[in-house]
């Protein structure tokens, strides 16, 4: 299999599919309800690719599916064969779609230097390039959480090269893993998705630190930065950023601060909407939980379009009819609405052509070096490439002037030219 690094970059029709893409992941319980049982399922989000065509992307990422009883090793194929039959006729419709699918895998670094443990995988991922699957990202673990001096080393070259040979005819499927910091396993595979930014603070030295940080380690191991702002195991940006009109003000901002980094972006379904977590008091901790619950699609009552069930897996707050897909795409001013503009311009800069609002994009996405601009105290600003999109991000209280460039695309009304608190802009240096 072709290793893929950056000095491929200046050839771009030569690079993978996945380069710069932008991958949705869903946790398909949550995401639409096909049979009104209450819980999300394949055909349901087979049904509503429409929506991700629209606001954009280009691949869907899915969790769990690889643990559904559906795979090599299921036990009673007769089973699985629904929801197998299911699973390819998402992947043929998403390709139609012109979206790609990925998935993740599980796999132990421990077992992965043994050849047995080495085919098994090769077994597992073959399994679903067969049936569509464009991409992989591996959650790699420990046996036992073994972590400290006493733990496995991680994987080598020599162990990613013998799988890599084993899929020599898959050189366009994207392999990944999740790192992270000081993983002796990093840089094995294309793509290190990181989840440092999902684990920093609204503050533009935390952020920039943190980004200057993860392109070093990513050019040093010769792989594609892979960004994550939120997921599973951390809060929603909303409710990170403190919450209500702050929080989703701030997560807009880290949208445009996300989308204009070079390498593979994750956002996180609901993400696009601005929903916070849905916090409930837990008696027996005596402590505030956090949840996700499943996506409001439309109407004014629970489930908001969900399921045809009026009881859903998780209950949604009586409160979020604003924050259906469908109120959204009928404002301007939302979360959704924003998203949506940041992506086309993408879209419009990697075909070469002006987006929708005759904007010139071309160019804007095109080089992976960021330089970094002097910037006033609790501001950052960034180029991507010489010539390239133009980000700045003011994470202080105070409205600060806008770096040198036509201003193509702001998180909030810029004030006199300048750009307010708890925002972010992008623009062309042309």
């Amino acid at each position: 299999m072709r290793r893929w690094t950056e000095q491929d970059a200046p050839d771009r029709e030569r690079l993978p599919w996945w380069w710069d893409a932008t991958h949705y992941a869903i946790d398909i319980r949550l995401f639409a309800d096909s049979d009104g049982d209450g819980i999300g399922d394949l055909d349901g989000l087979r049904n509503r690719l429409g929506y991700l065509e629209l606001i954009g992307i280009d691949a869907l990422w899915l969790t769990g599916v690889a643990m559904t009883g559906v795979g090599p090793n299921v036990g009673d194929p007769r089973q699985a064969a629904a929801i197998l039959e299911s699973f390819e006729l998402l992947t043929a419709a998403a390709h139609d779609c012109d979206l790609r699918v990925t998935l993740d895998i599980g796999a132990d670094i421990s077992d992965l230097r043994q050849p047995r443990a080495q085919q098994e995988l090769v077994r597992t991922l073959r399994f679903w390039t067969d049936r569509g699957v464009d991409g992989f990202r591996l959650a790699l673990s420990r046996r036992g959480g073994i972590t400290g001096e006493h733990a496995p080393n991680g994987l080598d070259l020599e162990t990613s090269r013998a799988i890599r040979a084993a899929l020599a005819d898959e050189s366009d499927r994207l392999i990944g893993s999740l790192v992270e910091e000081q993983q002796s396993s990093r840089g094995v595979w294309d793509v290190d998705f990181n989840r440092s930014l999902a684990e920093t603070e609204f503050e533009a030295g935390s952020i920039r630190e943190t980004i200057s940080k993860e392109l070093t380690a990513c050019r040093e191991f010769g792989t594609r930065p892979g960004w994550i702002v939120s997921g599973r195991s951390t809060p929603r940006q909303v409710t990170r950023y403190g919450g209500g009109a702050l929080g989703r003000a701030r997560a807009q901002a880290m949208s445009l601060v996300l989308l204009a980094l070079p390498g593979v972006v994750c956002v996180d379904s609901g993400e696009e909407l601005g929903l916070p977590e849905v916090v409930e008091d837990d008696n027996r901790a005596g402590e505030l939980l956090g949840a996700r619950v499943p996506m409001p699609w439309e109407g004014e009552k629970p489930p908001y379009g969900f399921s045809d069930s009026p009881t859903s897996c998780l209950p949604v707050p009586e409160d979020w009819w604003q924050l259906t897909v469908e109120a959204q795409l009928e404002s301007a001013e939302s979360t959704l609405s924003l998203y949506r503009q940041e992506l086309e311009l993408k879209r419009a800069a990697r075909a070469g052509s002006g987006a929708e609002e005759g904007i010139d994009a071309e160019g804007l996405f095109d080089e992976d070096t960021v330089e970094w601009y002097g910037a006033p105290s609790g501001c950052l600003a960034f180029r991507r490439g010489v010539g390239g999109v133009i980000c700045a991000l003011n994470t202080s209280e105070n409205q600060v002037p806008l770096p040198p460039g036509e201003p193509l695309l702001s998180s909030a009304p810029l004030v006199d030219g300048q750009l307010p608190p708890n925002s972010a802009a992008w623009l062309s240096a042309n």
